[in-house]
C-alpha cells in the first residue's frame, strides 16, 4: 500500500476540523451559559428608579451608594428584611428587600470557610499574580460566596476577594444570629437630643461645615426622616429640613432617653458590664483621630497628615468588623471636625462594648521612634490592651513599644471599655514608607480584627 492511499484513509476516518470547531463553541457555550444561570440564580433587580445601597441592615445606616431600576444585584444574605448584596464594583451593601424583586431567588444557606495557613493573602483575583488586597490569619473565619477551580471567592473587609483553597477548610459554624443594629430604633420615627450642652446646632447640611438653621435644647424632640453618614435627617418645622449630628443625638423618644439617663446615673461610678460574649454581638465604636482644621501628626515630607490616614483606616477596620456581624459606629466618616467630648458621647450613646481610638503618633526629634504601642486608662480595661497588643507585638508589621498608661481624653473620661492605638510614627522614615499604603492599613486591621476576636471569644 501506498504511503498517499494510507494518508487518504485516515483523513476519511477522522473528523473534519469543522467538527471540531462546532463541539469547542459548544462546550463554551454551555459552560458559559451555566454560569450565567449561576449568577442569576442569587440576584435581586432593583424596581424603584433609585435606591439606596446602606452600610448595614437598616436606615440607620449611612449610604454607601446608589443603583437605578433594573440593576441587577448578586444577593448575599437576609436580615430583618434587608438584603446584603454585592454590586457590579465589588463593593457589598444592603438595601431594602420590599424596593427589590426577588421572586425567582433561590437562596441557599451561607457558607463559611475557616483559614488553615499560618498567614495567607487574600487577593484581588483568583491568580497569584494579583493584588494583595490584605493577610489573613490562622482560624480567621471567612464567608464563602462560590468556587472557581482551587480558588474560593470570600467576603473581606465589605468587598469580595479570593483566598486558595489550600489554605482554608469549609465548615459548617454560620456568624451569630444576635446581631445587633440599630435599625428597629427606627420605627420611634423620632430624633431626642442629648448633648449636654445648653444648645445643640442643626445644620442644613451633614457636616459641621454646614450653616446652622436651629438651635435645640437638651431633650428637644424632632421627626426622624433618613440617616446621612453619622448624621440624622430631621423636621426642623412645616417648611423645614435640617441635619443633627448623631453624636449629640439619638433616635428615640424622649422617654427613651430619659430611662437611659436614669440608668447612666445608677452606675456612673463604674464602667457598663461587658455583655457581648462574641465580637458578632458586639457594638463597637471605631474613632479616627483629628478631622477638619485638626491635622494631627504631619510626616517629615509635610505630604500625609495623621487625619487622613487615621480615617481610612477606621474605614477599613469598620468593614473588617461588619464582616464578623459586629455593630460598628464611626465618630466620624469624613473630614469633620469631632471634638473629644463628641467622640466619647458617641461611646456612651451607643452604650458600646468597645472605643477604640486610631492615631499615627510623632516625636520632636525626627527619627528617634518608631513602631506601634497601645494606650489604656481604666485597669478594667488592661486585658484588652493587653491581648490587643500581644496581636501587634506578635503579627504587626511594624515593631512594637507595648503597653502604656495613657492619660488621653478619650480613655479617661469614657465609662465603656476603651483603647487607643498608635499605628506608626509619621516622622519615622522607618514607619512611613509602610503606614500610607493600603497593604499596611489592611495588614493591622486584620491583627486587630484577630485581637479582638480573641478577647471576645475568652
Amino acid at each position: 500500500m501506498s504511503s498517499d492511499s494510507l494518508s487518504d484513509k485516515l483523513k476519511n476516518k477522522l473528523p473534519k476540523k469543522s467538527v471540531f470547531i462546532t463541539f469547542f463553541i459548544v462546550l463554551i457555550s454551555l459552560t458559559f451559559g451555566a454560569m450565567v444561570a449561576l449568577a442569576n440564580e442569587n440576584t435581586v433587580v432593583v424596581e424603584t428608579d433609585i435606591l439606596n445601597v446602606r452600610y448595614g441592615p437598616g436606615l440607620s445606616h449611612g449610604v454607601m451608594t446608589q443603583v437605578e431600576e433594573d440593576d441587577r444585584l448578586f444577593l448575599l444574605g437576609e436580615e430583618n428584611k434587608w438584603y446584603k448584596v454585592r454590586l457590579g464594583d465589588d463593593q457589598v451593601g444592603w438595601v431594602a428587600s420590599w424596593l427589590v424583586d426577588s421572586n425567582d431567588v433561590i437562596q441557599g444557606d451561607q457558607q463559611f470557610a475557616r483559614v488553615t495557613g499560618e498567614a495567607v493573602n487574600i487577593r484581588q483575583f483568583s491568580n497569584t499574580d494579583s493584588e494583595i488586597l490584605g493577610t489573613v490569619y490562622r482560624d480567621t473565619e471567612l464567608q464563602v460566596l462560590y468556587q472557581e477551580g482551587q480558588w474560593y471567592q470570600v467576603l473581606y473587609m465589605g468587598r469580595v476577594a479570593w483566598i486558595h483553597g489550600d489554605y482554608i477548610e469549609m465548615i459548617d459554624a454560620a456568624p451569630a444570629e444576635n446581631v445587633q443594629t440599630t435599625s428597629e430604633a427606627v420605627s420611634d420615627s423620632s430624633v431626642v437630643v442629648i448633648g449636654e450642652a445648653p444648645s445643640t446646632n442643626i445644620r442644613s447640611e451633614p457636616s459641621m461645615s454646614g450653616e446652622v438653621i436651629h438651635r435645640a435644647d437638651p431633650g428637644e424632640q424632632f421627626e426622624y426622616i433618613e440617616s446621612a453618614g453619622d448624621w440624622y435627617q430631621i423636621r426642623v418645622n412645616e417648611h423645614q429640613t435640617g441635619y443633627v449630628s448623631g453624636t449629640v443625638a439619638s433616635i428615640g423618644t424622649k422617654e427613651d432617653v430619659e430611662e437611659t439617663d436614669a440608668a447612666e446615673t445608677e452606675s456612673s461610678q463604674a464602667q457598663y458590664a461587658r455583655t457581648a460574649t462574641n465580637l458578632a454581638e458586639a457594638t463597637i465604636v471605631v474613632d479616627a483621630g483629628h478631622g477638619g482644621h485638626d491635622s494631627g501628626a504631619i510626616s517629615s515630607n509635610e505630604a500625609i497628615q495623621e487625619k487622613d490616614i487615621a480615617l481610612s483606616t477606621a474605614l477599613l477596620l469598620r468593614n473588617r468588623l461588619q464582616d464578623a456581624g459586629s455593630n460598628v459606629i464611626l465618630t466620624r466618616s469624613t473630614d469633620d471636625f469631632i471634638s473629644l467630648d463628641q467622640r466619647v458621647q458617641t461611646s456612651h450613646a451607643h452604650q458600646a462594648d468597645l472605643f477604640i481610638s486610631l492615631h499615627y503618633d510623632a516625636v520632636e526629634v525626627t527619627n528617634t521612634m518608631n513602631g506601634t504601642t497601645t494606650y489604656y486608662y481604666s485597669e478594667d480595661d488592661l486585658d484588652l490592651a493587653n491581648t490587643v497588643n500581644r496581636y501587634l507585638s506578635q503579627s504587626g508589621p511594624l515593631d512594637n513599644n507595648g503597653v502604656r498608661l495613657g492619660d488621653y481624653y478619650v480613655l479617661r473620661t469614657n465609662r465603656q471599655p476603651a483603647i487607643l492605638l498608635e499605628l506608626g510614627y509619621m516622622n519615622s522614615q522607618t514607619d512611613l514608607q509602610h503606614i500610607d499604603t493600603e497593604a499596611y492599613q489592611s495588614t493591622i486591621v486584620e491583627v486587630i480584627y484577630q485581637a479582638l476576636r480573641d478577647y471576645y471569644g475568652q
